[in-house]
């Protein structure tokens, strides 16, 4: 990224001295100011000259849709502020003056406005901040003005991250977790920046010496504050958790986990105090710039492509690698934790999960491990929030990009490493809301327990299919797992799932079979129909053993039953389906029944049932652009003809297409999915936002959403709600299933088998209706000689 100051097109009022120390609440004009910080050396004079806060005024925020290399090149020649990480064909934020907009105007590129005038923004936010530049309305400590701060000093409540937090405030909130806790938590100290600011941390553990650990660190760039706040509140949460959360609990009993919230203190101290979106560290490159990006300054691969050699350019690498304090002090880290099995740098924002490599496009020979945790990293952020973040390896998902923290990590030292890029993709980028604190936090504090779990235990393990609600009785019950190395190497004969009828008992143990690279399968050991089976899947390796799930005692749960079709519409013909209701407004990309021909966001083909149909939000033509036939203007409605619900067991299963991550609004949309009893009001079964780009199979027991209900309806609205989104969606192969189990005559007691306990109930019934097996109404030698003859 380029600068959002220093840059060689923006104005030098940030130039003024290398300090960019303003204390807040003081006047603009104010010629001396005095900033209290963490460090225990004084500063070289107790009053410094004052810069006066930048705050980008008249400058805007604008999204490019670039379509062509030319076109990318025009747009690099208009802009040099870079916000969103990917530079590629696609949308593209940048910051831009007046005469950068009217250039876009005249360029034939195609862009929208996000931010009309930064100033106002950032004056605002400045504005709420008080006399330590904390926001208003919460004391250094964390609570809220005139409120406690619970009875842990504030350790567990989510108060600290109702707001952004200055250095202070989060110094003093590690303080407050060692206080708290010193029996979990102590102080760690990883070096001194440029200017004197200790770069502190904590380590949670009870894990004995020697235990393997994790690193979580955040803000190597100072303006990404959104990441600085999730690995506060990892700290925060893991202390809150310990001997509350049994997966937590059990992870600090095995291991370390070090939380580093801010790597670049002078920097984020800098942002606070004079320029919102200043990125790198506070070095005087002597030439009137500033800077060293520290994410381009180690050593693995230093030098290479994607890391400027100018001062004022943003991704500006140094003048050697490691030549900073801040990164010097990281790989003094590295080389010292031996036992360091795991790490995050997490920075802000795209929604991200990138992993190895970032100088070259060429994969890490363990990449299909890293897009398996990268996988479950992302499944875990969608099941916490509902948040769509994509995986992949750094050069090939974003850029080139050398001399990173994540190709060190595990370049230099074997650690396997991730960059999570926290929220969002566009829409406020760096100027999180408050409002998006907290969630911003959970979903990533959701992925850092897969990272620490599957880098500590030495595995990840998952699975593709998902964990089966039911299966049938007289069928194939395969689990398929996959399963792989994150460090050290699969054990032989790796990965064992453990199953009981019930809740209670001992497990019965089967070794899985090895597949396809990676995968393995695994008959559950039972057959009776209605037994519901608890299970759960261990994967060995030579540095440990990995459990799925991943929570010591937890299981997953899969009920035997036989599965019968009441109804069935793979869209072979139209069975009764309506297109539009009274609220639609969509102009295009209505609800049409076609062989779908495929884009970037529409599938190619249908779900793979009989036939080749279904139903498509719109249907563009052969090598069509993206939003060719995308819904536009409003909402589009599908509703089913009426399906006959047939017992109390039935479930409604339909598989479906949703993407809404391209164009210049990605992730604006969703779409709800209702349904609707006995023609009675639409009850919703699920708000779409997940970009899977892929067929996704659901399913839902209609008397949980429907109770009582005999027929029901189905409707899907797509909806195209924010400016410039793309939205396509797909629905195929609609069905209504009952399960149940048959009816064995003689089986009285329903379990599945004829046996000594049918007998004893049926003599206890003798000539009495409970016993009755042939319908006459009396137990008798007739219903004994059938059940006789059916015994097991």
């Amino acid at each position: 990224m380029r600068s959002s100051a220093h840059s060689r097109n923006a104005p030098s009022v940030c130039d003024c001295t290398p300090s960019g120390e303003f204390l807040f609440g003081a006047a603009a004009d104010s010629s001396v100011a005095v900033v209290k910080t963490s460090s225990p050396v004084e500063r070289a004079a107790s009053t410094v000259p004052a810069e006066p806060p930048y705050f980008h005024d008249g400058r805007s925020v604008v999204r490019a849709t670039v379509r062509t290399t030319r076109e990318l090149r025009t747009v690099l020649a208009i802009a040099s502020d870079l916000l969103t990480h990917r530079v590629d064909i696609g949308p593209v934020d940048f910051i831009v003056d007046a005469k950068g907009r009217a250039a876009f105007a005249s360029s034939g590129v195609a862009f929208e406005v996000l931010v009309e005038d930064l100033g106002p923004l950032l004056r605002a936010e400045y504005a709420a901040r008080g006399p330590r530049g904390e926001f208003r309305g919460h004391t250094q400590g964390g609570a809220r003005n005139g409120e406690g701060g619970g009875a842990d000093g504030g350790v567990a409540g989510d108060d600290f991250f109702t707001n952004f937090r200055t250095l202070e405030e989060i110094e003093a909130k590690l303080d407050a977790l060692a206080a708290a806790r010193p029996d979990l938590v102590t102080p760690i100290t990883l070096g001194t920046s440029l200017e004197g600011r200790t770069i502190r941390g904590v380590r949670i553990t009870k894990a004995p010496v020697g235990s393997p650990g994790v690193l979580f660190n955040a803000t190597q760039h100072a303006r990404e504050w959104g990441a600085t706040t999730a690995v506060s509140y990892i700290a925060a949460e893991l202390v809150a958790q310990y001997g509350v959360d049994p997966r937590v609990t059990a992870l600090l009993d095995r291991a370390w986990v070090d939380v580093v919230p801010v790597c670049n203190p002078d920097g984020y101290v800098y942002s606070w105090t004079t320029n919102r979106l200043w990125r790198k560290n506070r070095r005087n490159n002597s030439d009137g710039s500033f800077g060293v990006d520290l994410n381009r300054n180690w050593a693995f691969q230093w030098g290479g492509g994607g890391a400027s050699t100018i001062p004022a350019d943003e991704t500006y690498r140094g003048p050697s690698a490691f030549s900073e304090p801040e990164s010097a002090a990281l790989r003094d880290y590295f080389v010292r934790e031996t036992s360091l099995a795991g790490h995050i740098d997490f920075h802000a924002y795209s929604q991200l999960i990138l992993s190895p490599w970032g100088y070259t496009t060429t994969l890490p020979s363990n990449n299909a491990a890293f897009l398996a945790l990268g996988s479950e990293m992302r499944a875990s952020i969608a099941r916490t929030t509902g948040a769509s973040y994509i995986a992949g390896p750094i050069a090939t998902t974003l850029y080139i990009a050398s001399g990173s923290s994540v190709d060190h990590a595990y370049g230099a030292h074997g650690v396997p490493s991730y960059t999570i890029e926290v929220r969002d993709t566009g829409s406020y980028g760096f100027v999180m809301p408050a409002s998006e604190i907290l969630p911003n936090a959970r979903e990533n504090f959701a992925a850092a327990l897969d990272l620490a779990d599957a880098t500590v235990d030495g595995a990840v393990l998952r699975l593709p299919s998902g964990a089966p609600a039911t299966l049938e009785y007289d069928g194939l019950r395969t689990i398929t797992i996959e399963a792989r190395a994150m460090r050290g190497a699969l054990s032989a004969n790796p990965v064992t799932l453990y199953a009981r009828v019930g809740s209670s008992g001992a497990f019965t143990p089967v070794t899985a079979t090895a597949g396809a690279a990676g995968n393995f399968a695994a008959d559950l050991p039972f057959d009776t129909c209605g037994a519901t089976i608890e299970w759960y899947v261990t994967g060995a390796t030579t540095v440990g053993t990995a459990r799925l799930p991943r929570a010591p005692g937890a299981t997953f749960s899969t009920t035997l039953v036989e599965t019968n079709v009441a109804f069935e519409d793979t869209f072979v013909t139209n069975l009764g389906w309506i297109v539009g209701a009274p609220t639609d407004t969509a102009t295009g990309g209505i609800w049409t029944r076609v062989d779908p021909v495929g884009t970037a966001a529409q599938p190619e083909n249908d779900s793979d049932d009989t036939g080749a149909f279904c139903f498509v939000t719109g249907q563009g033509a052969v090598g069509g652009a993206v939003g060719a036939a995308d819904v536009d203007g409003g909402t589009t409605t599908l509703t089913s003809p009426a399906l006959a619900v047939p017992s109390s067991n039935a479930s409604v299963v339909y598989r479906r297409w949703y993407s809404n991550n391209t164009g210049s609004s990605p992730n604006a949309d969703s779409m709800p999915i209702s349904i609707s009893a006995n023609g009675g009001p639409f009850v919703q079964l699920e708000l779409v936002s997940e970009n899977a780009n892929a067929w996704i199979e659901k399913s839902f027991r209609i008397a949980d959403v429907a109770p009582g209900a005999t027929s029901v309806r189905l409707r899907i609205e797509a909806r195209d709600l924010g400016a410039g989104s793309v939205v396509e969606a797909g629905v195929d192969h609609v069905r209504v299933l009952a399960t149940g189990c048959p009816v064995v005559p003689g089986d009285l007691d329903r379990d599945g088998d004829v046996d000594a306990a049918d007998l004893a109930l049926l003599l206890s019934a003798w000539g009495e209706s409970a016993g009755d097996i042939n319908g006459d109404g009396t137990s008798d030698a007739t219903d004994l000689s059938i059940l006789l003859g059916a015994w097991s």
